[in-house]
């Protein structure tokens, strides 16, 4: 399974461009620069999204009760692999607006140090508000960006950076199944799917550059 995903989708040399370096073509350090620029947006989005919702949640007037706590953690359970208890689901107005203010620190820190003459603060606010606020596309990148593709993103940047090996970085383009825990090599759609969704994105960000 694993030389599997390892021969079809992520040979050396397809990593090898995924490297800004010098030597490459024009085309291959477009595409290097703009697979780094993605995983940058993919974590400080997700950070802004979950600021987002602990801040919405936060000013929400009703509470949840213990018995509706209850019924979405046994919900939970029978869907997922992960253990829920109730008071995974139950949090006062103070508790989400320190997750937010958390969560919020978190992104912030995020921009500055991914900080370049590409990736600006400023315009990722920007972007990170608008695909927020966008609910006809990145259909994808927003359930995503917190789950799969922040794994993924990790594993490219750690690549990047000369901080984790050839077969390392492919065993974490896998899926975990929420039912089994089984995981599972992307397959061709899947991968084609994310590389969209990336490519998305930085389009995106571009236009507003």
């Amino acid at each position: 399974m694993k030389r599997a995903i390892l021969k079809n989708y992520f040979s050396l040399e397809t990593l090898r461009h995924l490297i800004p370096q010098q030597g490459l073509s024009e085309r291959y350090l477009r595409r290097a620069t703009d697979v780094t620029l993605a995983c940058k947006l993919t974590h400080t989005y997700g950070k802004y999204h979950l600021t987002m919702l602990h801040r919405e949640l936060a000013m929400n007037e009703e509470q949840t009760t213990f018995q509706q706590a209850e019924q979405m953690a046994d919900t939970m359970n029978q869907l997922s692999i992960f253990h829920f208890s109730p008071s995974c689901f139950l949090h006062t107005h103070d508790e989400y607006i320190d997750e937010c203010i958390d969560t919020y620190q978190e992104y912030k820190q995020l921009t500055e140090e991914y900080s370049d003459e590409l990736f600006v603060p400023a315009i990722v606010e920007e972007f990170c508000k608008k695909v927020y606020a966008d609910d006809d596309h990145f259909i994808f990148f927003k359930p995503f960006c917190n789950l799969y593709y922040s794994v993924y993103a990790d594993a490219l940047l750690h690549y990047q950076q000369g901080l984790t090996d050839y077969d390392t970085f492919c065993w974490e383009f896998q899926e975990l199944g929420w039912t089994d825990g089984k995981r599972t090599p992307l397959n061709a759609n899947e991968l084609r799917r994310y590389i969209a969704s990336m490519r998305e994105v930085v389009d995106f960000y571009r236009t507003l550059l």
